[in-house]
């Protein structure tokens, strides 16, 4: 009876230390917005990265936001392996076992990806640096036979 009680006590706080371990990076939080004129942007924060209150936006001209938008913005915390579409289009890649993990976006045909070490717009690298604001050329978009495959 010692021993079961004795792996008992030693799963559950195994377990309870992988769990802590696990979160500790904390998740990646984006928010999907307009501008007044109706210009899509994609406002990306995590607090280690970035920094406490701080965001790196992309805004992608020439391109027009869901109606949806009226109200409030659509923000989506990624603390958990969800791929559903999301109104600028659909998630590519989620990896969220070790958080912040990496996030691959499809926004109006540009490759989004948010990894710890560096954010990837359509294959080029733009460091993490607090109040960046991005302008997504619509030239440089990624050709489909460039891309990473995308499961259905």
């Amino acid at each position: 009876m010692g021993i079961f009680f004795a792996t008992l006590f030693l799963y559950v706080t195994f377990y309870g230390a992988c769990a802590a371990s696990r979160r500790k990076g904390g998740p990646w939080v984006v928010t999907q917005d307009r501008l007044l004129d109706g210009t899509p942007v994609l406002r990306i924060e995590h607090h280690l990265l970035i920094g406490i209150s701080n965001v790196v936006s992309i805004t992608f001209p020439g391109e027009k936001a869901p109606e949806r938008f009226t109200n409030a913005p659509l923000r989506r915390i990624y603390s958990l392996p969800s791929t559903n579409a999301l109104p600028f289009g659909p998630v590519e890649f989620v990896d969220v076992t070790f958080l912040p993990g990496t996030i691959a976006l499809d926004a109006f045909g540009h490759l989004v990806e948010m990894v710890p070490r560096t954010l990837y717009l359509d294959g080029q690298e733009i460091p993490w640096t607090p109040g960046t604001n991005i302008v997504a050329d619509p030239a440089s978009k990624l050709p489909r036979e460039k891309r990473p495959l995308r499961k259905q």
